[in-house]
């Protein structure tokens, strides 16, 4: 039996008092360390070369929190020196296409009543937008696939899709879908796993 997600809310994410750092930057030097927090001392998590892109979330003192998709294809979130951004906001033309990109996706899922499967799980996708300047907003769909480990050994797939109006600041965004996921077969749940996601964006 095909399992539905339910839609529970979006709640906008990352854009909050340090909304006006949202914007793209370029790196202006090579190898230029990402680490998982503001500061030296740190874990270097990638290098970025010069004249990448990334997308700077907020700022912390002398550091910028960052997205970036690196010459791997992985997309990291992390911090960078402020030292190396340089803002390119100007350079960005009024015809670029709508673009999503999904960033990430936690699931967290509750026990049943006897404490030995899954009762529910919240799926959070993260995905960040990108736009023309004077795009005020966007319509985002996000797309999901899920697996139900049962009791009896069998995997059972669920495909799902949830649709939002994202918020756009100079044609840039970044927000949190969540669904629901209610496992209602008549056998056990014991976990469920995340096999993929993606999301798209287009003007309203």
């Amino acid at each position: 039996m095909r399992q539905k997600f339910i839609f529970m809310f979006l709640s906008l994410f990352l854009i909050s008092s340090n909304a006006s750092a949202l914007d793209y930057y370029r790196v202006t030097d090579e190898p230029i360390n990402i680490r998982s927090g503001p500061g030296k001392t740190f874990p270097v998590l990638a290098q970025a070369k010069k004249d990448a892109q990334v997308l700077v979330i907020k700022k912390q003192g002398d550091w910028a929190n960052i997205f970036f998709l690196h010459s791997n294809g992985s997309q990291i979130e992390g911090w960078m020196h402020n030292t190396f951004l340089q803002q390119e906001s100007e350079s960005r033309q009024e015809d670029i296409a709508m673009k999503a990109e999904s960033i990430g996706a936690h699931l967290k899922c509750l026990p049943n009543a006897k404490k030995n499967g899954v009762s529910s799980c919240m799926l959070d996708i993260d995905f960040t937008v990108m736009g023309p300047l004077s795009e005020s907003a966007a319509e985002v769909r996000c797309e999901s696939e899920v697996l139900l480990h049962l009791s009896n050994g069998e995997a059972q797939p669920i495909q799902e899709a949830g649709r939002i109006r994202t918020p756009l600041k100079q044609g840039v965004g970044a927000a949190r879908m969540q669904l629901m996921v209610f496992p209602l077969t008549k056998v056990m749940v014991e976990k469920v796993t995340v096999v993929d996601y993606r999301c798209i964006a287009q003007e309203i």
